[in-house]
């Protein structure tokens, strides 16, 4: 086993869940018309957190499984910006593409 794919069983990060459930709330508090755009924006600044951790191989394969609090944050995030919003991790979800992350055989340029 390569190092890169012994640290994909890891999450560099010990506080990672703490922010996806932080993110939940977040999306909670959007739905339920309590909060505004400081929201909004601390929601694209944990998805910028999230879109570098994956570059760098940073969090488990794991955070992808179907019932995990990252997927579910990520449907009610999804939901929130809406159809037409576009980012990169919005394109690695949608496309699905970390299937491959697991694997370890996904490039990121």
């Amino acid at each position: 086993m390569d190092d890169r794919m012994f640290l994909l069983v890891l999450t560099e990060d010990s506080c990672f869940w703490a922010h996806v459930e932080e993110a939940l709330s977040l999306c909670k508090s959007l739905r339920n018309g309590k909060e505004g755009e400081s929201t909004r924006e601390n929601l694209v600044k944990f998805e910028e957190y999230v879109t570098e951790h994956i570059k760098n191989y940073a969090v488990s394969p794991e955070i992808f499984l179907t019932g995990s609090s990252f997927m579910q944050w990520w449907r009610e995030y999804e939901e929130i910006m809406g159809t037409n919003y576009n980012s990169e991790l919005n394109d690695f979800m949608k496309n699905s593409i970390y299937h491959r992350y697991a694997n370890g055989s996904l490039i990121f340029r």
